[in-house]
């Protein structure tokens, strides 16, 4: 079970929308800051953090007695409950996972105020009724993780006042609050002269999008930030987070650009998951909370783009999932596969209804047409005649003249470049569906048979596809054939990323000196991974026949290679194979030779 997000370490992954950092990325200076903290790094950093406490107390209009800085905000956490030593801590749910963390480490009482989802989560005056005496200490985000709503500064008020007559701490987690714009309204920086029970707790880190760096800080009463400063260890500050911090302070209007972009790029993901079906929660902050009944987790994880499974929280349950608001070509990358996916889903709904349809339609007649074996065939032998004598030669003459006859029966026209790919396929397979589904680039025919004439090679994801090749026409223009599924270097380098043998293969094609087809008939990861390599810009292979065939992933791998523009073949819906694969490259290697063939004539 994760914890938090972020987890880009244990996954291959191209978009990380589980973090909730500024979307503007890192800011320049704090980068440079970053850069000459290099020199310093041979020395200790400053044990005081002198220049840092400066700079926010300046910021801030605090004294640097009231400030205490951590190694990011969940340091501070826990410090806080070294701090106090509470017998007993109230946390409203759904909540950030750290709070609950840190209370287990001093082993003491936890209880939970559970919002209600039909107030979409939002903390209401009940919670007064819950405050008492037996309460030493409370955590309460604002905005909240993982919803982003903002609690009404009149009832944080409240549960302050209430907190102090019960001589409880309330510990504030303010670390999203900037990000909102309006930290004006809702912070509670102004009223802490008021309450030496509050602590307001902030961070670096969401802020100005520095999550390596490891930076938060808290405010509150003197007495009680000396008491705090005391549970953390000397030097836990390095050069870098110190550096990092006095330049970030001063990094103003880049938050007022933050929330600009923020505000709204929120509203076009919020529209663009409402679209998809998603029941989105109301949000102030970077980040949105919604469910959804498609395990988007797993979907969105296959195409290389993390999101925050949510279903870890308190009070919440599997569907529920949060993404981070990025920048404005980050989202709409978001959103085109959200869209793939949201279709991909209303077409297994339609295939399901169909497939019901069916099978009672089936079951109404099923004892109507119980018919022997012995019966059937002896009908069909009294239908269709005597059984034909066709000689082996002449077998694969008398099929396709069957297919286009039985083509201009059924209505279809076939593009005369695609005709011939089309029939071979559907010779293989003895279905016509595949003159509907087969799908074709600009160009696509012409493009692959101009390969083939200048020697390119030809991939396949299965020793099977390999093997139906005709490799002999194949080597004639100087190309050959690969698999390199049964490698053991393969398998190795799968085995320890724990990828399939497929996306390896690719990888491992990828490093051909010379244009590849690649004849995808079986691993939609295969087709997966090739348009990562393609979006990435770190490869890009110079035809694609995409026909895997199954259930899983395999409709979206073939959308994705037709969202590229690199040229293709590719078979939409779950139909496909190696056989197919192998029929497609033989008709483009048939019909150069056949070409070829009739030009040395003329």
């Amino acid at each position: 079970m994760q914890y938090h997000g972020g987890d880009i370490y244990r996954n291959q992954i191209r978009l990380d929308f589980s973090v909730n950092t500024n979307p503007l990325g890192m800011p320049d200076p704090v980068k440079e800051a970053l850069h000459q903290a290099v020199e310093e790094a041979e020395n200790y950093p400053d044990i005081r953090a002198q220049a840092l406490s400066a700079a926010v107390a300046e910021q801030l209009q605090v004294q640097k007695e009231q400030l205490v800085f951590g190694n990011g905000a969940s340091e501070l956490f826990h410090a806080v409950l070294h701090a106090i030593k509470p017998s007993k801590i109230l946390i409203p749910v759904p909540s950030f996972l750290g709070y609950e963390e840190a209370a287990k480490a001093i082993d003491c009482e936890v209880i939970f105020y559970e919002m209600k989802k039909g107030e979409n989560f939002c903390l209401t005056d009940r919670i007064l009724d819950v405050l008492d005496e037996n309460i030493s200490l409370v955590f309460l985000a604002n905005p909240n993780n993982p919803v982003g709503n903002l609690v009404e500064p009149e009832l944080i008020f409240q549960i302050a006042e209430k907190c102090r007559q019960c001589d409880t701490t309330l510990v504030l987690d303010e670390c999203f609050m900037e990000l909102t714009g309006k930290e004006q309204t809702y912070s509670f920086f102004k009223r802490l002269d008021e309450f030496p029970n509050v602590v307001v707790i902030r961070a670096f880190t969401k802020l100005y999008a520095i999550p390596g760096v490891r930076l938060g800080y808290l405010v509150c009463e003197q007495n009680l930030a000396e008491k705090i400063r005391l549970q953390l260890p000397e030097w836990n500050l390095s050069v870098f987070a110190q550096r990092a911090g006095v330049a970030a302070i001063k990094e103003q209007e880049y938050i007022a650009r933050a929330v600009v972009c923020i505000q709204t790029q929120r509203q076009f993901l919020l529209e663009e998951l409402q679209a998809a079906g998603c029941s989105v929660f109301d949000s102030d902050a970077d980040y949105l909370l919604f469910y959804s009944e498609m395990p988007l987790y797993e979907l969105f994880l296959q195409r290389g783009i993390l999101i925050r499974d949510c279903s870890n929280f308190r009070g919440l349950q599997r569907g529920y999932y949060r993404i981070a608001v990025k920048s404005e070509e980050q989202n709409r990358m978001f959103a085109e596969v959200l869209r793939e996916i949201h279709e991909n889903a209303q077409a297994a709904e339609r295939i399901d209804l169909m497939k019901e349809k069916s099978e009672e339609r089936n079951g109404r007649v099923k004892g109507q047409e119980c018919i022997g074996k012995t019966g059937a065939t002896a009908q069909l032998v009294h239908k269709t005649g005597a059984v034909e004598f066709v000689l082996p030669g002449d077998i694969e003459g008398r099929s396709f003249a069957i297919i286009t006859k039985e083509l201009a029966e059924r209505g279809i026209v076939i593009p005369e470049e695609q005709e011939p790919v089309t029939k071979r396929v559907i010779h293989t397979s003895a279905d016509f569906g595949y003159a509907d589904t087969l799908t074709f680039s600009e160009n696509a025919v012409a493009v692959a048979k101009s390969l083939i004439r200048n020697g390119a090679d030809i991939v396949t994801d299965t020793n099977m596809a390999l093997s139906g090749i005709n490799k002999k026409v194949l080597e004639t223009y100087g190309g050959m054939a690969h698999c390199f599924m049964a490698d053991e270097e393969v398998a190795k380098e799968a085995k320890e990323r724990r990828v399939t043998r497929a996306v390896i293969s690719m990888e491992h094609a990828a490093k051909l000196d010379k244009p590849v087809i690649f004849a995808v008939g079986n691993a939609p990861t295969a087709l997966i991974r090739l348009y990562e390599l393609i979006s990435d810009g770190i490869y890009r292979p110079a035809f694609i026949i995409g026909v895997p065939v199954g259930f899983v992933n395999v409709e979206v791998a073939k959308e994705m290679i037709l969202h590229t523009d690199v040229p293709c073949i590719v078979n939409r819906g779950r139909k496909g194979g190696s056989n197919v694969a192998a029929a497609i490259c033989n008709a483009l290697l048939y019909e150069v030779r056949r070409e070829d063939a009739v030009k040395k004539v003329d």
